[in-house]
């Protein structure tokens, strides 16, 4: 086979690697997620976010005003129509006269012990609906989690993903709440993205609110005890104390063969551990891998190692705490 032959037929049948080593992933764009900003290549794709906010998640959906208070009326109608003490009955609503927003409480007795639990709607504008419940609340603190749900849905607006509010609070998906943050509570955030011309190459970025100590990421990771396991199979390229605007944390950079031993995938990681009950200091972790395949099987990488070493310091080295007006 010619030498132009064999190029065309690896060209094919291999996925699109980047020329210029100069220039990957030099062009990027801002996202908030969380009480964070970061910078993502242009070749990502958003494929997900997810968060929880005074311990609830929120979703926020294509759904008119409308349609948001008829969700809620049907809610309430479904409480009101149930009789069986162990389960949801109908308590009370809030903000039954507000034209975007409803508070829906409803309590049972399971087991004589009595629970609560709530619904919240709240129209955002621009077509979308804030959705969250809460499940399992206790009578001790019930008014002050019905305060909290208050002045989420006071706070709560809508946001496009390339809006970056200036006030402080807290980033979803089409949405934000405006919040201090120096009140404790627990607080997720997610974001994940892949390469769109090379599906096989994900990452995430992750904060998060702790309540108690956790064991850090190097720590994880010699307790797992994974040389003793795949003797000669993790080459680590980098690990040790990583400080990243200001954060100290973690990092560990690792190579391992693909399932068919035919190449390599990567996984890189970077934690910090923050504080506890902290919403303005909380975990964060970035994490980027390589060969990702279907049903759990480990591909090759389509990017080497240099190229996924500059991928990782292009998203990394962007991570920051949301600047704010004061």
């Amino acid at each position: 086979m010619s030498r132009l032959a064999l190029l065309l037929a690896l060209l094919m049948t291999s996925p699109a690697l980047y020329a210029a080593e100069s220039t990957i992933f030099d062009k990027m764009r801002t996202y908030c997620f969380g009480r964070y900003l970061v910078d993502i290549p242009h070749e990502a794709e958003l494929k997900g976010q997810g968060n929880k906010y005074i311990s609830a998640s929120i979703k926020t959906e294509k759904i008119s005003r409308e349609a948001m208070l008829k969700l809620a009326e049907k809610k309430e109608l479904t409480l009101k129509n149930e009789h069986d003490k162990y389960e949801d009955q109908f308590a009370e609503t809030r903000f039954s006269n507000s034209p975007d927003k409803r508070l829906v409480l409803a309590k049972s007795e399971p087991f004589g012990r009595l629970m609560y639990s709530l619904d919240a709607y709240k129209f955002l504008g621009n077509g979308y609906t804030a959705l969250s419940s809460v499940r399992a609340l206790n009578k001790k603190n019930i008014q002050e989690t019905l305060s909290e749900y208050e002045a989420y849905l006071q706070g709560i607006r809508y946001r496009s993903d390339r809006d970056i509010p200036k006030e402080a609070g807290f980033c979803i998906a089409n949405g934000f709440v405006s919040n201090d943050g120096k009140s404790p509570q627990f607080e997720m955030a997610s974001i994940t993205f892949a390469l769109k011309n090379n599906p096989d190459v994900w990452f995430s970025i992750d904060s998060f609110t702790l309540s108690k100590p956790e064991p850090s990421l190097l720590e994880r990771q010699k307790a797992a005890k994974l040389d003793e396991r795949f003797p000669g199979k993790i080459k680590a390229i980098r690990k040790g104390a990583r400080t990243v605007n200001g954060m100290q944390g973690e990092e560990s950079l690792n190579e391992f063969p693909s399932d068919n031993g035919m190449g390599v995938a990567h996984s890189f990681m970077w934690e910090v551990q923050g504080g506890f009950d902290n919403p303005l200091n909380p975990k964060v972790s970035i994490q980027l891998t390589s060969g990702e395949g279907v049903a759990g099987v480990t591909g090759e990488s389509s990017l080497n190692a240099t190229q996924m070493q500059h991928l990782y310091e292009s998203v990394i080295k962007s991570i920051r705490v949301r600047p704010v007006a004061q």
